[in-house]
């Protein structure tokens, strides 16, 4: 069940979402409604006529997150043909930087997390990091079991994993390293030198990251998270619909966000712990009113709500289980 408000809660909520802090006795009045957003509302609902109907569009794209993270050790080359056996439309892989300047799909910053090895990815030498067994701590949802102990899943270096995806296929690629610059640069080279920069999306919480591969100019990249969260603030907070991104632009943002609402009084505080969904029939109709621009809702887990934002139009889903999500596009969920 999705815990919704509406009014001032919402859009107090909607501020500490996105880690804006907000004092709950400033916000005196509701902004005016722009035009393109009046007949829009943030009220719960299915939501079915957010922005002019597509004929016969697809339904969102089930891509895989870290090649399908809840059934697979994730970033595997066992994870990509898994997802890719269970009906994944599409594949989101994790990549850092070896310490020799090699891209290699991994996720945690401390390798003991998922594999036997410890240390760092930055610590250790391309050969080194595929050695490890990126399967040692995984265990199947509801067992306690670790098969790939036995069946050692490898630490795939960005190159070999690029293998197994097939051509034209969407590749997110999200960057996580504290050398940003130098991990662009070497996953576009990889790109480059594999061919696969037409079916790659470069996406990174971090600016500096998005930032160099946007300056090289030969790789879509996908809008920055800050300015995405900031649309959807401002959409919350003022119901005003900004300038929209440049056609054919991806934007990734959580389908559902935990939150609590701080209110300070004299005497002290009072909290309100709420669920907010940031994608909803307003936001989508102010950002893409003419279906030009690439949505992603990050976190989708059931077939009803992938039902809901393919109404909204919505055109990808990140899904921890494609096995699970197989069921979802033809089942009317309703």
């Amino acid at each position: 069940m999705i815990a919704r408000t509406s009014g001032f809660w919402m859009r107090a909520a909607a501020a500490l979402a996105f880690g804006v802090p907000l004092s709950l006795g400033v916000i005196t009045a509701v902004p005016t409604v722009a035009p393109a957003a009046a007949s829009a509302s943030a009220s719960d609902g299915d939501h079915t006529s957010a922005r002019p109907a597509r004929h016969g569009p697809p339904k969102p794209l089930i891509v895989a997150h870290r090649a399908g993270t809840a059934d697979y050790p994730e970033n595997t080359i066992a994870g990509i043909r898994g997802s890719l056996r269970d009906g994944a439309d599409g594949l989101w892989l994790t990549v850092q930087l070896s310490q020799d300047g090699i891209p290699v799909l991994y996720r945690p910053i401390d390798l003991a997390v998922n594999t036997d090895g410890t240390g760092t990815v930055a610590e250790r030498t391309a050969t080194e990091l595929t050695g490890l067994n990126a399967g040692w701590n995984f265990s199947p949802r509801g067992s306690e079991a670790k098969p790939y102990r036995s069946a050692a899943a490898r630490l795939p270096t960005l190159r070999h994993a690029l293998a197994e995806v097939p051509a034209g296929m969407p590749l997110f690629l999200d960057l996580k390293q504290a050398d940003p610059e130098r991990l662009a640069d070497a996953v576009v080279a990889v790109l480059r030198g594999t061919s696969r920069l037409d079916d790659t999306v470069i996406y990174s919480t971090d600016s500096a990251a998005t930032g160099r591969a946007r300056r090289i100019g030969d790789v879509a990249v996908a809008e920055d998270r800050d300015v995405t969260r900031e649309r959807l603030l401002e959409i919350a907070l003022t119901h005003q619909c900004g300038a929209p991104p440049p056609a054919g632009t991806w934007m990734a943002f959580e389908d559902r966000r935990r939150v609590t609402v701080s209110e300070t009084f004299t005497s002290g505080t009072a909290t309100t712990d709420m669920e907010i969904t940031p994608w909803d029939r307003e936001s989508i109709r102010c950002i893409d009113p003419q279906d030009r621009v690439n949505l992603m809702a990050i976190g989708v887990a059931d077939g009803r709500r992938y039902q809901a934002l393919a109404r909204l139009g919505v055109d990808a889903v990140l899904v921890d289980s494609p096995r699970d999500a197989s069921g979802w596009t033809s089942s009317p969920s309703r």
